[in-house]
């Protein structure tokens, strides 16, 4: 089954089998989350995807200088967009459902986004950042000094084993900075798995969210 809704400037699209299922969200395109819901096995989580996004000022949790020239910077925006995910966005994917548990996960910087918000929040209990922008500067420091709220169950880090070859000198410290962000989180106590996988940041993304959905379940 498949709905959608609206809470302006974001669409969502729920994807679901059965209304008490986990609850998985996600920013993505939402032809993207239909091949991944597609290719996920049975008993299937609920999938939620959330477009119109602006990926440079909802998913960065503070103010940093572009990695791309002629591209925006960072505009630290991701506070904002947490509490309308929180407020609007949840309340509207939810609403008839009554989900077992709810995750948040998400690729580049959707993953970044991902990890930040747990630190923010309890409503997520479970968590995967697929490539993430870990790299972004001094997330690690903040994680370090931040720990997950609630108690959260699983969190999956996933990197290709090529992305660290980048051409730009931040990006290039993202094996770094995953290897230390899962070091953070175990130290923690937090259930932390990290996989590495062949390839650069653009490879097999369908695949690797597929795996992090199902490491997730």
């Amino acid at each position: 089954m498949e709905r959608t809704a609206a809470a302006e400037p974001y669409r969502l699209t729920v994807l679901r089998d059965d209304p008490a299922a986990p609850i998985l969200y996600t920013v993505s395109e939402a032809g993207d989350a239909r091949a991944l819901f597609a290719s996920l096995p049975t008993p299937r989580p609920t999938l939620v995807c959330i477009e119109g996004v602006d990926w440079d000022r909802d998913l960065s949790p503070w103010p940093a200088q572009r990695v791309f020239r002629g591209g925006a910077d960072f505009s630290g925006g991701a506070d904002v967009f947490l509490h309308t995910l929180l407020t609007q966005l949840i309340p509207a994917a939810e609403e008839g459902l009554s989900p077992a548990w709810r995750a948040v996960f998400g690729y580049s910087l959707a993953g970044l986004f991902s990890l930040w918000a747990m630190t923010k929040t309890d409503a997520f209990r479970r968590c995967a950042s697929v490539s993430g922008s870990l790299w972004f500067d001094g997330f690690t420091a903040y994680l370090s000094a931040h720990p997950l709220l609630g108690q959260p169950t699983k969190i999956y880090l996933s990197l290709g084993d090529r992305e660290e070859k980048a051409k730009n000198p931040r990006m290039q410290q993202v094996r770094i900075a995953t290897e230390q962000a899962k070091t953070i989180l175990q130290n923690q106590g937090v259930p932390c798995a990290f996989e590495l996988n062949p390839g650069g940041h653009f490879q097999d993304v369908l695949e690797r969210q597929r795996r992090a959905v199902l490491s997730l379940l």
